[in-house]
């Protein structure tokens, strides 16, 4: 058994598991220091806030494509659209990720 979990068929009526995903993502930001501590706090912040504002379309692209490691054709299937909405999808929400991370990176 993977430590995957399987994503059933029906993906498009379930919505997005926010929370679980934003645990996941954030638990790889371990602080080792005080300050570590304080900067992975203002970035768990941010990253739940970036992940709080995406579609649930977005968030079901992301989820399949990078939690779940599916191919752009299997996310588009699963979710039952174009393989150019969910690539219109998954940059739409890559561009939010990308924008609050910068943010935070320079310090804004």
């Amino acid at each position: 058994m993977g430590i995957y979990k399987k994503i059933p068929d029906s993906i498009t009526d379930a919505p997005p598991e926010r929370t679980n995903f934003d645990e996941r993502f954030i638990s790889l930001l371990i602080p080792t220091d005080a300050q570590d501590r304080l900067e992975a706090q203002e970035l768990r912040q941010l990253v739940h806030r970036a992940l709080q504002s995406l579609t649930d379309g977005e968030m079901r692209v992301i989820e399949l494509r990078y939690q779940h490691k599916k191919s752009p054709g299997q996310t588009a299937s699963r979710m039952g659209i174009s393989r150019e909405e969910m690539n219109a999808l998954e940059q739409s929400g890559l561009t939010k990720l990308r924008n609050g991370l910068e943010d935070w990176h320079r310090g804004d």
